[in-house]
């Protein structure tokens, strides 16, 4: 019995070691794969391999296992194995015990293989990593010998400067030699050929995508190498009907990297501008822009000064123009790729220089000045931008404050003025706010018609206005887009200074302003406040808010000072009740007092109401903007109206329900008073909805927010906050 279950064991131990070791751990059993054009992936078991004491790569001796695999070459060339990780390793043999071919980590470039031989690959890992379940695979594709991989069999491309050539290639079954790539630099690199001839005298530039791809350009084979870069490169100096060899190459590191294998090849014809001696004339006008095509790609290459002090590799085309009349050229190129210099000849002086764009200032009529466009050699293959508009603009005659245009103003209506910034001289000084910059400015003067304000209206930001007392006097006051300027005295010539930043005197819009005095009112505080009559029905009242004194105080209780523009009315309380306030719109607050310096009794903007007023007695009612609308015109007027106070046996039958608040689509009213009509208004007063009195209201059309429901009645309103959500 004992002899049987030792035996029974030995039998177990036998089948499991038969079982776990690898099938191909030998070169003698090594498993035949396949090998073609395609990517073949192929899984392998190292962790049972056998551990053996054996060589590596390059002469080194370690504990490893292995495991084998043998393929037949499909067609002369090269083999790629991807490993993914260093711990595994390939060599390949050209028979068991035979030779060792080539030997690495990872991943594996196996070159210059025979058709139809068999060949033996093994993939090892040393003994700390065979344990690892990771990464037990790797990929194998062969690569057919490239015909075109020396420069004696180079394919011959077509290069035109219609358009770009694209060229597709494999690299992957190009030879791999220890050889010169550019500049000096040695290396392995596998490489293939082309051949073009040059279809003009002029550049090529060569576009490969990606660092990988380096180019080199050669004027035979074995002869000098012209020009050699890495992903783009823009080759100059080629001359037309020359045949080039162009050689194409990868580290042997990117050279089995499957993506970006195509190149795009044009040709680009020698600038006939590509100095300043023959420049191409162009016409500058003041009556609009002249466009300009360019194409810069064919121009020389040379390290020089670009802008002042700055010096690179550039190509420059050039251009000259007679300036039709003294001021400024604005030139714009659109895109920073594209610079420009002026001189006053060649090899003169360099007036202005500037990317992008330039206002060119103080050009004389009648001479010729050269342009110079140039890109770095980085941009100058750019396709885009290659053109640039030019104009003249001519000085105004208004430049300087001494020149200044006169300008008539009128109480009655704004005046409008048109003006041209852009033929201005630059000045760096002072703007607003002791901030000082280059600026463009005009200058006008006016004679002030009456005591009071003046406000300008220049609609954006661009736009900039001081107003001085006299030349080089003192600065009254400065502002942009609009201002209202105060304190005026009539009679009185004002210097108006019209100006924009550099950066903006360029820009072709909003080249106007409005301006227009305002006469001081005589109820601009509230002890000369004029009278008005409060009565039960309506009335509005004018308030010319533009020509009142600017001051810094309080508007409504608790807010902050700030600088407000008010006007002062009073009335008599026609009976006990309150005062409705209509103000159309949000500019307009209204502050109720019951005498003159006393306590406000409420302050409110839009519209509103005045409770527990008494009958008989005098109020103060002041309505104010904030200086920055004080100068608007529009919206200078509000209602009023009194509402007398209700017994509460009225006050019940008049009571008004509205629901249901917040509302979506309808809003319903409760009343058993005769309304006649009903509106709502926007918290900045904007009518949205009047229509006649109805106990349903459809608001479904109505934006969500916050209005003001007014039930008009005989002699009264009543007015209900609501909310449309």
């Amino acid at each position: 019995m004992k002899h049987f279950y030792l035996l029974t064991a030995l039998t177990i131990c036998l089948n499991y070691l038969s079982y776990a070791q690898s099938a191909n751990d030998t070169c003698a059993n090594a498993e035949l794969i396949n090998v073609d054009a395609t990517s073949t992936t192929y899984s392998f078991d190292i962790n049972s391999a056998t551990i053996n004491n054996e060589e590596g790569c390059s002469g080194t001796t370690n504990d490893y296992a292995d495991v084998w695999f043998e393929f037949t070459m499909p067609f002369n060339g090269n083999v790629y194995v991807g490993g993914s990780i260093s711990w595994n390793m390939f060599a390949l043999y050209d028979s068991c015990s035979g030779a060792q071919i080539q030997c690495g980590v990872t991943n594996q470039l196996f070159t210059s293989l025979t058709s139809g031989t068999t060949y033996k690959l093994r993939v090892f890992r040393a003994s700390n990593t065979a344990s690892n379940t990771g990464y037990q695979s790797f990929f194998i594709q062969a690569f057919q010998e490239a015909s075109n991989d020396d420069c004696a069999s180079a394919e011959t491309i077509t290069v035109t400067t219609a358009s770009t050539t694209t060229i597709n290639f494999e690299i992957g079954g190009a030879s791999i030699n220890n050889e010169e790539g550019c500049t000096g630099t040695t290396n392995d690199y596998a490489d293939i050929w082309y051949e073009f001839t040059m279809p003009v005298t002029g550049n090529i530039y060569i576009e490969g995508g990606i660092n990988w791809n380096i180019f080199a350009l050669y004027d035979s084979c074995s002869g000098t190498q012209i020009q050699c870069g890495i992903t783009n490169q823009l080759i100059t100096g080629l001359t037309s009907g020359t045949t080039y060899k162009l050689r194409v190459l990868r580290l042997v590191s990117n050279a089995d990297n499957a993506g970006y294998k195509s190149f795009t090849i044009q040709a680009f014809q020698e600038a006939t501008n590509d100095d300043c001696a023959s420049a191409e004339t162009i016409s500058v006008t003041t009556t609009s822009a002249t466009t300009v095509n360019f194409e810069i790609a064919g121009a020389d290459i040379n390290n020089e000064v670009g802008c002042p002090g700055i010096t690179n590799d550039y190509a420059d085309i050039w251009y000259e123009f007679t300036m039709p009349v003294n001021g400024n050229v604005f030139v714009n190129g659109n895109i920073s790729w594209n610079i420009f210099a002026l001189y006053d000849s060649c090899s003169g002086t360099q007036l202005h220089c500037s990317i992008t764009s330039e206002i060119m200032t103080d050009l004389t009529a009648g001479t010729t000045y050269k342009l110079r466009v140039f890109r770095l050699l980085s941009n100058v293959d750019n396709a885009g931008y290659k053109s640039f508009t030019i104009q003249a603009f001519e000085k105004p005659a208004n430049d300087t404050c001494a020149t200044s245009e006169n300008i008539t103003l009128d109480t009655a209506s704004a005046t409008s003025i048109d003006f041209e910034i852009t033929g201005a001289e630059i000045n760096y000084e002072l703007g607003c706010n002791g901030t000082t910059a280059d600026y463009a400015d005009m200058w006008y003067d006016f004679t002030m018609p009456v005591n009071g304000n003046v406000f300008v209206d220049g609609v954006i930001s661009w736009n900039n206005f001081t107003l001085f007392d006299s030349c080089n006097g003192t600065e009254i006051q400065c502002g942009l887009t609009d201002e209202l300027f105060t304190g005026l005295t009539a009679g009185t010539n004002y210097k108006l200074r019209v100006f924009r930043l550099l950066a903006n005197a360029d820009n072709a819009g909003y080249k106007t302003f409005t301006i227009q005095p305002f006469e001081v009112i005589t109820n601009d505080d509230c002890a000369t406040a004029e009278t008005i009559s409060v009565t039960s029905t309506p009335s509005d009242i004018y308030f010319g808010v533009s020509g009142a004194v600017i001051n810094n105080e309080v508007g409504c209780d608790g807010d902050s000072a700030q600088d407000l523009a008010d006007v002062w009315y009073q009335f008599t309380m026609p009976f006990n009740g309150s005062i409705s306030i209509n103000g159309t719109i949000g500019w307009n607050y209204f502050a109720l007092y019951d005498d003159c310096g006393t306590t406000q009794l409420d302050c409110f903007n839009l519209s509103g109401d005045f409770y527990n007023l008494v009958s008989g007695n005098i109020y103060k009612l002041r309505a104010f903007r904030t200086q920055i609308e004080a100068g608007e015109p529009s919206f200078k007027e509000f209602s009023i109206v009194a509402n007398e106070t209700l017994s509460i046996a009225s006050f019940q039958e008049k009571s008004v329900t509205i629901y249901p608040n917040p509302a979506q689509n309808i809003l319903n009213i409760n009343t058993n008073q005769p309304i006649e009509n009903i509106s709502i208004t926007d918290i900045n007063g904007r009518l949205v909805l009047k229509q006649d009195y109805s106990s349903t209201i459809d608001i479904s059309n109505i934006s969500k927010g916050i209005y003001f429901l007014s039930l008009r009645l005989k002699n009264s309103t009543i007015t209900k906050k609501i909310i449309i959500k």
